[in-house]
């Protein structure tokens, strides 16, 4: 029963990485290219491995006009420094679906 319960753990955490690979990959190959401007960011946590756990609000040119978007996002911890308020940024947009910015560093 512990066994069992162990790999049922194992086999969650694996599946979660795999998914997160999977999105990642999703925006990186059919995400669309848009310019934003950064209303607010901050740095909500960073660990060892170099990367920054960041929570934003961006204004995202759509074609259909402009939209505030508020979403977290994991970049590395050199590219975090460099985003500030008002800085003008390009990112791959997938769905509304599916929050998630890959940052064009």
């Amino acid at each position: 029963m512990e066994a069992m319960f162990g790999l049922l753990i194992t086999g969650g955490f694996i599946f979660w990485i795999g998914w997160l690979f999977y999105k990642d990959a999703l925006i990186k190959n059919h995400g669309v290219e848009l310019n934003a401007k950064i209303i607010n960011i901050r740095e909500r946590s960073s660990n060892e491995g170099g990367s920054s756990n960041i929570h934003y609000s961006l204004w995202v040119d759509f074609p259909d006009g402009q939209r505030l978007v508020e979403g977290k996002n994991t970049v590395s911890t050199f590219y975090a420094s460099q985003l500030e308020p008002g800085k003008e940024i390009q990112i791959k947009y997938l769905n509304d679906d599916n929050i998630r910015f890959i940052f064009i560093e």
